[in-house]
C-alpha cells in the first residue's frame, strides 16, 4: 500500500488517471468504516480503478481544542488496517489551519477531482467537509465524480462510531467495544521499567507499556489479554496468552495507572521491545488485598482463568 501526503505526488507515482476513493478520519477503522472500506474498494476493483484513503493527521479535533479525543488505535496501526482491508493508497494530508479554512467545494474541486482524479467518491452518513461543514448533499455539486453516501452500520439500532466506542471502554464495557471494533481492542508502546516487583516480589514477571498518552483505554482492571512482540526475530512474534492488570496497584499503595502484562508460558528480556495487546475479556476489577500471599493466590487464578479464554 503506497502512502503519500501530496495528491499530486500520489496521482504521478500511482500513474491512474482516475480512483475510486473514500475520505474520513478513519479512528478504529471499526465496523462503520469497514463497510465504507468495502464499498470503495468493490468499486475500484470492479471498474479496474485504485482504491484511495484520504484522512488527516493530526485529527482535525487537535487543531481546534486542546482536549481532542483519544485514538483508538494509532496512526501505525491505523494503516496497517486499512491496508487490511484492501486499500491500495492513502493519501494523509497535514491537517493544518491552511487546510482547515478551505470550503468543501475548494477541496473538492483542487484536491479530489484535479489532484487526485476521483471518479467515484463515498462518505459515511455522517460526514461533513470544510470550514462550511459541507454534507454529501452539497458535496455532489462540487465534482464531476459520482458521489454514493454510506449508510451506518447499526449494532444494538444505534449507529457505530469511534465516540460510542471510547465511551464504552471508558465506562467498562470491553465486550461492546469490541463488538463495535469488529476485533479485540489493543494498544501498542515499549516495554519499559516498573517498580520491579512483578518477578523478584511476585514470582510472575511482567511487561510494563508505554502507552502514548493520547490513546484511549479501558476502564481500571484486570484482563484476559493476548501479547505479540512487534519486533525481533519471527519465532517471537506469535500471539501468546497473557494477563493484564491496568491498576493503581492498591495492594501497594499506588497513585498512577499501569499497565502490566504477564506472558504466560514465555520467559525473556524484552525491555525496550515493541509490543502489542489485545484486550479479549475483563477478569475483574481491581481491588486491594491483605497481603502478599493473598495477592499471588490471586494472580495464580487469573492465570488459571485466562486458559479459559480464546487466544
Amino acid at each position: 500500500m503506497r502512502i503519500e501526503h501530496d495528491p499530486k505526488a500520489l496521482r504521478a507515482l500511482a500513474g491512474w488517471k482516475h480512483c475510486a476513493a473514500t475520505i474520513g478520519n478513519f479512528d478504529g477503522v471499526h465496523r462503520g468504516h469497514q463497510e465504507l472500506l468495502r464499498r470503495t474498494v468493490e468499486c475500484a476493483r470492479a471498474k479496474g480503478l485504485p482504491a484511495v484513503v484520504v484522512t488527516f493527521d493530526p485529527h482535525p479535533a487537535a487543531l481546534f481544542t486542546e482536549y481532542p479525543p483519544r485514538t483508538l488505535c494509532s496512526r501505525e496501526y491505523c494503516l496497517e488496517l486499512l491496508e487490511e482491508q484492501g486499500v491500495d493508497a492513502v493519501l494523509l494530508m497535514p491537517f493544518t489551519r491552511e487546510l482547515a479554512e478551505q470550503t468543501a467545494e475548494y477541496f473538492c474541486r483542487r484536491v479530489l477531482q484535479d489532484e487526485l482524479g476521483v471518479s467515484d467518491l463515498f462518505v459515511g452518513y455522517d460526514f461533513r467537509l470544510g470550514c462550511d461543514q459541507a454534507g454529501a448533499d452539497r458535496m455532489r455539486d462540487f465534482g464531476v465524480y459520482t458521489l454514493t453516501q454510506v449508510d451506518a452500520v447499526l449494532e444494538g439500532g444505534e449507529p457505530i462510531s469511534s465516540t460510542r466506542i471510547r465511551k464504552a471502554l471508558c465506562e467498562g464495557r470491553l465486550d461492546e467495544a469490541n463488538t463495535l471494533l469488529g476485533r479485540a481492542f489493543s494498544v501498542r508502546g515499549e516495554v519499559v521499567h516498573g517498580a520491579g516487583r512483578g518477578g523478584p516480589l511476585l514470582g510472575v514477571p511482567t511487561a510494563n507499556l508505554d502507552v502514548d498518552d493520547a490513546h484511549a483505554m479501558p476502564a481500571p482492571a484486570v484482563y484476559a489479554t493476548s501479547a505479540r512482540l512487534l519486533d525481533g526475530p519471527g519465532e517471537e512474534r506469535g500471539w501468546r496468552m497473557a494477563v493484564t492488570s491496568f491498576c493503581k496497584n492498591p495492594t501497594f499503595d499506588g497513585t498512577h495507572l499501569t499497565l502490566e502484562t504477564h506472558i504466560l508460558d514465555f520467559e525473556g528480556d524484552i525491555y525496550g521491545r515493541q509490543l502489542e495487546v489485545r484486550f479479549v475479556a475483563e477478569l475483574r476489577k481491581e481491588r486491594r488485598f491483605n497481603g502478599l500471599d493473598a495477592l499471588i493466590a490471586q494472580i495464580r487464578a487469573d492465570m488459571d482463568e485466562r486458559r479459559a479464554f480464546p487466544l
